[in-house]
């Protein structure tokens, strides 16, 4: 079977050019093998929109502390003239080490003898090559954070500045460093550090006593909140959207906070709130 690549913006194409009359055949589970410079073209097509100069994609982020590692790696990455790390695919320059890192594609060695090359520079030379280093860690330390958070009680900040912390101490100061699965090995560290901050929160959260006090006034009878009771009551809307526009409105508690709260989206709870309040201000401008 002949192949003809074909070569574009985003990499290289590969298509097969079957035989007539033995098409299917050919085509049901054909495989081939691609050189290694053929396929760091085609990661390097994937890599992130700033790495390869053009306008990044912003992404809300849910940890700051990561999100400010990210600019500071963006930053280093797209230098004029950026750090360059010998790899086995050959010397490849900052901004394309972190995609063929999280490529699966890419031989779990290649990945071991990355590692272990950004783990030398950054013992030996600190400053941009540990900025690197984390900065290639960093999809790998916002999963083990979302994981540690999934619990309400955690703080995000505490988690993430405990995570990034343990991470680099691990990275400097790790002994002894295996051959193998050199990622993982200094992300265990790492991981425990975020679960037992989380472990902590939730622990605070079930031994926490609630503090005695004289009793809050009694609402007076026109308040928002009895008023969105009363609608709940009576049909015009739910509890859930009640407790929607009462936490928005009243409390002034962002729709984003919400939507992480319950599991839910954004624009989701934005729609639903938007036509439970139609149904509100009609109810009240049919009762006046």
């Amino acid at each position: 079977m002949r192949i003809d690549v074909t070569y574009t913006a985003g990499g290289t194409t590969a298509v097969p050019a079957f035989p007539a009359g033995n098409s299917s055949r050919f085509r049901k589970g054909a495989t081939m093998s691609c050189s290694p410079h053929s396929r760091l073209r085609d990661v390097v097509g994937r890599a992130p929109a700033a790495a390869r100069g053009g306008r990044p994609r912003v992404r809300p982020g849910r940890f700051p502390v990561f999100d400010a590692a990210e600019a500071a790696f963006t930053s280093l990455a797209t230098q004029p003239d950026p750090l360059r790390v010998r790899t086995p695919l050959g010397p490849m320059s900052a901004h394309l080490v972190r995609p063929v890192l999280t490529d699966p594609a890419t031989a779990p060695e290649t990945v071991d003898a990355i590692w272990r090359t950004l783990l030398g520079r950054a013992r030996g030379e600190g400053g941009a090559w540990l900025l690197l280093a984390a900065g290639c860690a960093l999809p790998k330390l916002r999963s083990i954070a979302w994981h540690a958070c999934r619990t309400r009680c955690a703080d995000r900040d505490e988690v993430a500045q405990e995570l990034l912390a343990a991470f680099t101490h691990a990275l400097l100061h790790a002994e002894p460093v295996q051959d193998v699965d050199v990622l993982d090995e200094l992300l265990r560290p790492a991981r425990a550090a975020a679960h037992r901050v989380a472990d902590q929160a939730r622990h605070l959260a079930r031994t926490r006593v609630p503090l005695t006090g004289p009793a809050a006034p009694p609402k007076p009878a026109g308040h928002p909140d009895l008023v969105l009771i009363e609608l709940a009551r009576t049909g015009v809307i739910t509890a859930q959207e009640a407790e929607l526009i009462g936490r928005h409105r009243l409390d002034g508690v962002s729709l984003r906070r919400i939507a992480a709260e319950t599991g839910s989206y954004p624009m989701r709870l934005s729609r639903a709130l938007r036509a439970a309040e139609g149904r509100v201000i009609a109810a009240l401008t049919t009762d006046e």
